[in-house]
């Protein structure tokens, strides 16, 4: 699991820097508003992470580092093609892409995978993901 407030801060910049009313983020754990209605919309995920010690000794005041990856799926409707979920792909990749926030080392943002997986039920999916850095501190 991700560290909470690298959770708190990618959902944070995620929702100020991208706002499509066509395409809304439904966030962690929760359901589009509109139920399957829902044309398009986006989910933020947190699949991979692992820390491990970034200094030695300081009992109670050890800092960690914490690598991992967030990923995002532009969820489209089936049949509408790929322009529109490649641009929204693209302008949430340009928020993380790089950057530095909150403590956080954000790295290169893949492409989305264009294969068979992308096609399910009622939906098209792209997904992509950032690698990022976080160091904290262990407080006792």
């Amino acid at each position: 699991m991700a560290h909470p407030l690298v959770i708190k801060a990618v959902s944070d910049r995620l929702a100020a820097g991208f706002i499509e009313p066509d395409c809304p983020i439904v966030g962690i754990n929760e359901r589009p508003s509109a139920g399957r209605s829902r044309t398009a919309f986006v989910t933020l995920q947190f699949p991979y992470s692992t820390s491990a010690p970034a200094t030695l000794g300081a009992p109670g005041g050890q800092w960690w580092m914490e690598e991992g990856a967030f990923r995002f799926v532009v969820i489209i409707s089936k049949g509408e093609g790929i322009a529109r979920g490649l641009e929204w792909a693209e302008r949430i990749a340009s928020l993380f892409r790089g950057e530095e926030f909150d403590e956080i080392v954000c790295f290169a943002a893949g492409s989305p995978n264009l294969d068979d997986h992308n096609d399910g039920d009622a939906f098209f999916r792209f997904s992509f993901t950032v690698a990022y850095e976080f160091q904290f501190q262990q407080r006792a």
